[in-house]
């Protein structure tokens, strides 16, 4: 099956997480959040207890659906300007099916998302 990964930025967390949990009744995985204040590193400080526990979290939420973020994206960003663009403030990335690319660029515009 012949996967797209598709790029959008979201003004929120929620507005993103809300995009992965429709995504992922299209089948799509590999989501990953990344927050534009905090950059490339954002919460790469946490530690390995916390990656599992946030695993299994995600596991319960997502279902089967692989979703990578270290730490809960608002938090570890306190010497970050809070001050950053609030537009592109959630930048999220994912794998989805062919046939379902159109269907999924709909959903994130409805989400609240601009596609990249």
């Amino acid at each position: 099956m012949d996967k797209t990964t598709l790029e959008a930025s979201f003004d929120s967390q929620e507005e993103a997480e809300a995009a992965v949990r429709k995504l992922t009744a299209l089948r799509g995985d590999r989501f990953r959040m990344e927050s534009a204040a905090a950059g490339a590193d954002f919460g790469a400080k946490a530690g390995r207890k916390d990656a599992i526990a946030s695993g299994v979290a995600s596991a319960m939420l997502y279902g089967g659906a692989e979703l990578e973020a270290a730490e809960e994206l608002g938090t570890g960003a306190a010497e970050y300007s809070p001050a950053a663009s609030k537009a592109g403030a959630i930048h999220l990335t994912a794998d989805i099916p062919g046939e379902s690319v159109e269907q999924a660029r709909r959903v994130i515009q409805d989400t609240g998302g601009t596609l990249a």
